[in-house]
């Protein structure tokens, strides 16, 4: 069960954050997590819950995570705006899923380092899949925006952003190689878009060693993964291999999304 902390409120709006408490925690833990606590709403719109703070810097760092990606028009999707064949209901239990598997490693990480357990969800990987326009990325992104709202620190990149990103001084908005790696190694939930997009029919080891990495740090942890896209898993294991795709398939929940083209190009 989660316990809430009430901070007591600040009557100023400059007040310096003390060194000590349940404030200065979330601080410290946004630190490990490559952010700055200093541009994370510590003044006067920051909420007396502990709680509800953390999670307002999840929303932070998830609309920053998709406007890093180039979508920000898809921090609009909730599960709400979902239509039935975009399966609400699938994407909602595995969100709490990943909740519930979260909060047990926490309790996990209490005890001593040699009698922990990672405890994973049911299902690991949520694979939204389907042809081109059939609203596979506004699908995941409602999947992030409840996983936010659920306390779930969530983020969003596509495949090949994130590759590029790892190249020498081509990490966005002043991070390092380092801290890109971490971003979406650690975080609970991760959207990777557009799994092998524009790889054809192979990709370099460079590439393969990279995806791999990510995907492995992440399971090994128990943490949750959600990917679209427009390849079956026969394609996936043509361009990543066979041990990768296998490792993406494993604990997977495959949901595929139909119908026409959703934006509708004129054809000429």
């Amino acid at each position: 069960m989660a316990l809430t902390v009430t901070a007591p409120a600040i009557p100023e709006a400059r007040q310096v954050v003390r060194a000590d408490g349940p404030i200065a925690a979330v601080a410290s833990i946004l630190r490990r997590r490559g952010m700055d606590p200093g541009k994370a709403a510590l003044t006067e719109d920051r909420p007396d819950s502990t709680d509800e703070y953390q999670r307002e810097v999840y929303r932070q760092a998830w609309v920053n995570s998709l406007r890093l990606s180039g979508h920000d028009d898809y921090a609009r999707f909730t599960l709400a705006k979902l239509h039935a064949d975009q399966f609400p209901d699938h994407v909602r239990t595995y969100v709490d899923k990943c909740v519930e598997a979260r909060a047990l490693n926490r309790e996990q990480e209490k005890l001593p380092e040699g009698e922990r357990e990672i405890v994973r969800p049911t299902v690991q990987h949520l694979i939204l899949h389907g042809s081109t326009g059939t609203r596979k990325t506004a699908t995941a992104a409602a999947a992030g925006a409840y996983a936010v709202e659920r306390g779930l620190m969530t983020r969003f990149v596509s495949h090949s952003k994130y590759l590029g990103w790892l190249r020498p001084d081509s990490a966005p908005a002043g991070l390092t190689r380092t801290q890109i790696l971490e971003r979406y190694e650690r975080c609970d939930v991760l959207i990777l878009d557009d799994l092998c997009e524009e790889m054809d029919e192979y990709a370099t080891n460079h590439v393969r060693t990279l995806t791999n990495n990510l995907i492995t740090a992440r399971a090994n942890k128990g943490r949750g993964t959600i990917f679209t896209t427009n390849l079956n898993f026969d394609q996936v294991e043509v361009v990543l291999g066979e041990r990768l795709a296998s490792r993406i398939g494993g604990r997977a929940l495959p949901l595929k999304l139909v119908g026409d083209d959703a934006r509708k190009p004129q054809r000429w």
